[in-house]
């Protein structure tokens, strides 16, 4: 789950999962005079590939994009 942190500094003062709330949050803060930032989690999340259980293949990402690995095993 992505954790976007609203800054003051180096100081953590709020935390939240949406981006959408953070900057919510630090509008807020700055309407009180605080100064603070928002930092989004930039992280990707790393999905395995699903295999297909009829074929024991990758499943395709399209129509036209296969998975990467097949594109690996393919030459392209």
């Amino acid at each position: 789950m992505k954790q976007h942190k609203v800054m003051i500094g180096e100081k953590v003062l709020y935390q939240a999962a949406q981006l959408s709330h953070a900057e919510n949050f630090a509008a807020a803060r700055r309407a009180e005079g605080i100064d603070c930032r928002v930092v989004p989690d930039t992280t990707k999340k790393v999905r395995e590939v699903r295999i297909n259980p009829l074929t024991g293949k990758p499943r395709r990402n399209g129509k036209n994009n296969p998975a990467q690995d097949t594109q690996e095993k393919l030459g392209d």
